[in-house]
């Protein structure tokens, strides 16, 4: 999976998220003094789930259904769409976009790769981010485990009786070491595997029976909860959306939320009387640790002053658990969790609305085995990892005749380097091969039809992926069920428009030729019986409709790159516009930025002054 996608996928599960983190926020609010401080750190979790759990069930009544919205990223960064589906608009002259219907639709194609041109930067900054915050977070606990490990245990048999009577009364039988770590701002439960309570031996020293015991409790409360793994699911979490500060806040919010539910946790195993000395020992002890820090992957009694006012009123007004309120809490949850952690049910309203897409899916299942049907032994229709067979089988009416004809590749065992392009056409209720040739390349890449050489029958356009953005285009006739092959030489180019030649029934090509950055060498070509050859008449128009307008859009968001301003004074020569590229060369020249060259650009100074 491409880092953009991941990255994709991190901002709708973190915009859902936000949504329901507010929500959170409005609940708990709204309802107070109703919830218990149990269900309000409980709620919190729907937050948690949403934002592990990239990918959810469905249900009808989901409303933040963003999963729906899909995009295919295509490794080429041509116009053309592998798609059967897609018809181009050249079967049919008056299907051809006038000129400003296709300057409109350059300049949405220039806005959609700027934009996915500042998606990959901002993916790669997020990703840094990512594994800096984790190189931190895992630094400064990995030093943390190495000091405590260091650190001796405490053997205090007074101490160690009052922590034993503790963990009797929370139920815990397992293992846990009291360890003197005289670096520890505040009693901490440490360890996720092997949990340890850290503590100040100068503090143990100065703590009463009952206020060893209170904070004992309180930090065995957090083993029993499982609050330390909590924190590590948050952590990650909070590291994944770090630029998300509405996570962030509500995470602090969640651990207010976490310490006031391990408070009243301990108090419901305290008597009256003991309840009112845990309050007066959390007090004590946040004058003593007044200058405590936070570290990642421990839970304290005391992590910060902010709350301790609110777990102080909480801890005066304790009162056993009710259960008046908790069907209002569960509603909640419930309502919440069906609207927020549930995607809608696009299959079915695919099925509804698209009556025809489940049926084309199963078609395209036949024609990949009827092309099976053809091929040699030892041969395999052409996959690449991120394509199956059925991407590969392309069905396209080359001839107008209502019916599709079969256009595929396959490559024989052992074979890396080349692919082979067969074409079946059904001829009756039988499919017969009327191409079988072997091409360059290691996958078709388009097919298009449109009538190159003006004889009132379109041609056939096959182009194979060689590179990276590179592809091939072969043009072909079909005469007498035969595709014969007409092009002398294949035309490569990393995008492709295919337009009309005003005054003829003839179309032209504008191909593409990727330079660098989002730059391309444009050139428009048509046909002259044996081969594309340039057709400068067509300049004028095409230059000034469709290339100029990305240019002015690329040195507007990147107007310190000379590179665009080189192809933009190109542009604006071809289209006839020498002041224009007069200004863009200047600017071109002023930036002195090595690529193209001050030779390059004084090259195209003097077209200009010609």
């Amino acid at each position: 999976m491409e880092l953009s996608s991941v990255f994709k996928m991190v901002i709708l599960s973190s915009a859902t998220a936000s949504i329901i983190a507010i929500i959170i926020l409005i609940v708990k609010k709204l309802f107070k003094t109703k919830l218990n401080v149990t269900w309000q750190y409980y709620i919190w979790f729907l937050l948690i789930i949403r934002l592990i759990v990239p990918s959810s069930f469905e249900t009808p009544i989901s409303k933040f259904n963003m999963a729906a919205v899909t995009e295919r990223v295509e490794i080429s960064q041509s116009l053309l769409k592998n798609s059967n589906n897609q018809q181009y608009n050249t079967q049919d002259s008056n299907k051809v976009s006038k000129v400003k219907t296709e300057a409109k639709s350059d300049l949405k194609e220039t806005k959609d790769k700027d934009f996915k041109y500042y998606f990959n930067i901002a993916s790669i900054v997020w990703i840094i981010g990512v594994v800096l915050a984790s190189v931190v977070i895992f630094l400064i606990n990995g030093l943390l485990f190495v000091k405590v490990n260091k650190q001796p245990i405490c053997k205090d048999p007074n101490t160690v009786k009052v922590f034993e009577k503790c963990k009797s009364i929370m139920k815990i039988s397992k293992f846990i070491p009291i360890v003197y770590d005289r670096y520890a701002g505040t009693p901490a439960l440490f360890g996720l595997i092997k949990p340890k309570v850290l503590i100040n031996p100068d503090l143990i020293n100065k703590l009463s029976f009952e206020e060893k015991k209170f904070i004992f409790l309180h930090e065995l409360s957090h083993f029993r909860r499982k609050d330390v793994f909590t924190s590590w699911i948050m952590i990650f979490c909070g590291v994944v959306n770090w630029f998300n500060p509405i996570i962030w806040f509500s995470f602090h919010k969640m651990w207010e939320d976490c310490e006031l539910a391990c408070d009243a946790y301990v108090l419901s195993h305290l008597e009256n009387e003991e309840q009112k000395q845990y309050g007066k020992t959390i007090i004590s002890l946040a004058s003593f640790v007044s200058r405590n820090k936070w570290i990642p992957g421990t839970t304290g009694i005391i992590n910060g002053e902010s709350n301790i006012k609110r777990r102080i009123i909480m801890i005066k007004n304790f009162k056993r658990t009710s259960y008046k309120w908790t069907a209002i809490p569960i509603c909640i949850l419930v309502a919440l969790g069906m609207i927020g952690l549930t995607n809608s049910p696009t299959k079915a309203t695919t099925l509804k609305n698209e009556g025809n897409l489940l049926q084309t899916k199963e078609s395209k299942e036949n024609y990949v085995n009827i092309v099976k049907e053809f091929l040699p032994k030892n041969s395999n229709i052409v996959t690449t990892e991120t394509t199956k067979e059925a991407d590969n089988v392309f069905v396209k009416d080359l001839d107008n005749d209502g019916k599709g004809e079969i256009v595929s590749a396959y490559k024989l065992a052992g074979e890396d380097e080349k692919i082979n392009v067969i074409v079946l056409k059904k001829t009756g209720k039988s499919w017969a091969k009327i191409l079988d040739e072997p091409a360059e390349g290691y996958k078709i890449e388009s097919v298009l039809t449109a009538d190159i050489d003006g004889d009132g029958k379109d041609e056939v356009l096959i182009s194979k992926r060689v590179g990276g953005t590179l592809a091939q285009l072969s043009v072909y006739k079909l005469k007498d069920n035969l595709l014969n092959k007409i092009s002398n030489e294949d035309v490569q180019y990393s995008k492709l428009d295919i337009l009309s030649i005003p005054g003829k029934n003839s179309k032209a090509i504008a191909t593409w030729m990727h330079d660098t950055g989002e730059a391309y060498i444009v050139d428009v070509l048509k046909w002259d019986g044996k081969t594309f050859v340039p057709a400068q008449d067509l300049y004028d128009n095409y230059f000034k409709q469709s290339v100029v307008p990305y240019y002015e859009q690329k040195v507007k968001t990147m107007p310190e790159a000379g590179f665009y301003w080189y192809y933009l004074a190109d542009a604006q020569i071809k289209a006839k516009d020498k002041k224009a590229a007069l200004q863009s060369i200047e600017k071109g020249l002023s930036l002195n930025k090595g690529y193209p060259s001050t030779k390059e650009f004084n090259k195209l100074k003097e077209k200009v002054v010609q």
